[in-house]
């Protein structure tokens, strides 16, 4: 039995933990840079990550009113995250600066890449359509309250939700979702030249992402971690504190809620798990740039929860199947 399970954990994140690796060491090589990564990080955003969901979708069509349980329990969880991260951030760390990202980097994961890979790869192709409609209502929650925990902590101004929703609106995976639901629900037959044409270009998104996020890991900032005045004293507290919260506080009230509060079958409480133990998305990164606030320490939080959740997401799985949850 805990051998099946132990299987089983290895078998949906050791593929992961592998890319990952991979891209790693062709950065370590130099095989791929900086420009290499900006541009295939554009070319999986932009073009075949929603080519992915997009054909997954239309191939695989979903009973999406089932998905509403899951769907709920994202929500609900992400938002519990969300007050809780602003109760602790008020009430411990007080340099306001570094509030939003400790908030951010509680409720915000990476939901559209690595999620949906250890998804995949736990229960096949039958995950694809429910995870990346999971992945748009996530994505839009995530956007508005980082907006508001970066306002409070890096603005001076309201939150601009109109921007928020322009800025969704114009986002590719998002179209791509909603594109397949409709060709699925009107049952329009795509040619196929083109269903083949999106299946090549599908077939590199994931791969490509996973390397490009082991390649942009920056291990020379971590060593910032150590210095000792007084500025990178607090980041370095606030991003190992924020680190604990993401791997092991997120994913453990995301269960709890899903488990005991919606009562989630074991495959949409499986999901639900391996969507939230993953790493702070790069998307925490720009946001927080754009606000002004630490981006090192951002980047350093990214760095040590995509490393550590290799080791979470493998032990939790192992766990929640070992106890029959999942």
């Amino acid at each position: 039995m805990f051998f099946d399970s132990l299987l089983f954990s290895l078998s949906v994140t050791l593929p992961t933990i592998l890319m990952l690796v991979i891209g790693i060491i062709l950065r370590y090589q130099n095989t791929v840079d900086d420009s290499f990564c900006e541009v295939a990080s554009k070319l999986v955003f932009n073009i075949s990550l929603p080519a992915f969901l997009f054909i997954n979708i239309v191939k695989h069509p979903a009973d999406y009113g089932s998905q509403l349980w899951l769907i709920s329990t994202g929500l609900i969880g992400s938002i519990v995250l969300y007050l809780l991260g602003e109760w602790l951030a008020f009430r411990y760390i007080t340099d306001r600066r570094y509030r939003g990202i400790f908030v951010q980097g509680m409720f915000r994961g990476n939901t559209g890449i690595l999620g949906l890979a250890l998804c995949i790869n736990a229960y096949g192709t039958i995950a694809t359509a429910p995870g990346a409609v999971y992945t748009a209502f996530i994505t839009l929650l995530f956007n508005i309250l980082a907006v508001i925990t970066l306002t409070n902590s890096l603005g001076d101004g309201k939150p601009s939700f109109i921007k928020i929703f322009k800025g969704l609106a114009k986002n590719p995976l998002i179209i791509a979702i909603l594109l397949g639901i409709l060709v699925s629900k009107m049952e329009i037959v795509i040619p196929e030249p083109l269903l083949r044409t999106s299946d090549y270009l599908a077939h590199i998104a994931l791969p490509l992402a996973l390397i490009c996020a082991g390649a942009n890991l920056n291990f020379k900032q971590l060593k910032q971690l150590q210095q000792t005045d007084s500025t990178q004293s607090v980041a370095g507290k606030v991003v190992l504190w924020t680190s604990f919260g993401r791997l092991f506080i997120a994913p453990i009230i995301m269960i709890l809620i899903g488990k005991f509060v919606m009562q989630l079958d074991p495959m949409s409480l499986g999901m639900i798990f391996l969507m939230s133990a993953t790493p702070l998305a790069a998307a925490g990164y720009s946001m927080v740039r754009n606000f002004g606030g630490d981006s090192t320490a951002t980047a350093n939080l990214i760095a040590i929860t995509t490393l550590g959740s290799m080791f979470t997401s493998s032990l939790g799985l192992l766990l929640l199947r070992q106890i029959g949850w999942i």
